[in-house]
């Protein structure tokens, strides 16, 4: 088996210790695949429940508004760990509890604030790409439409060959639809 992106031939995934760039490269893989997901259940959640058409102009703003809701998280989170490193410069000894920084622990938080704000750079670059967001978007509508399909019902040979069973199954389902038309007419009025 090769190896993988971090050097496994000296001990494995998790002995060597991971560069900058491999930790933003993660960081923003991760955010891309949750913006991602989050776009695809929209997209089932506006066509199906709210009856919205597909508006791209709309779906690139709200995705770069997204990668910049995440981006502003990782500059707070590198503000956050920058006072507690400050905090901690002062504080010498053992730790008393994981969030209990000491003066040993400034180096490697000096480091988590750099990688925070290289994380939020980044995703504001992503965020800014009017290509990378359509392709997302793309993605995100083929993911949607995938799942969209493979959740239809597909009776099975016992209700195809029972007519009182598929009767029974087509009424629960006409009840079903009659609920979310009342439904929806209630929430337009």
């Amino acid at each position: 088996m090769a190896p993988e992106r971090r050097d496994e031939t000296r001990g494995g995934s998790f002995s060597r210790r991971a560069s900058k760039s491999d930790i933003v490269d993660d960081a923003v893989l991760l955010a891309t695949g949750a913006v991602r997901s989050a776009v695809k259940n929209l997209l089932i959640v506006r066509a199906l429940r709210d009856g919205k058409d597909f508006d791209e102009a709309w779906w690139l703003d709200a995705v770069a508004r997204e990668f910049e809701a995440i981006a502003v998280e990782k500059d707070d989170d590198a503000r956050r760990v920058e006072v507690d490193r400050q905090l901690a410069k002062h504080r010498k000894g053992k730790a008393l509890h994981p969030s209990d920084f000491r003066a040993r622990d400034v180096p490697k938080m000096k480091r988590r604030v750099r990688i925070l704000h290289r994380i939020a750079a980044r995703l504001r670059e992503l965020g800014a790409d009017r290509e990378t967001l359509g392709a997302l978007i793309a993605e995100a509508r083929a993911n949607a439409l995938d799942e969209i399909t493979s959740a239809r019902h597909v009776p099975g040979r016992r209700v195809e060959s029972d007519p009182v069973a598929r009767d029974a199954a087509m009424a629960l389902l006409a009840e079903d639809l009659a609920a979310l038309v009342a439904d929806r007419e209630t929430d337009e009025t």
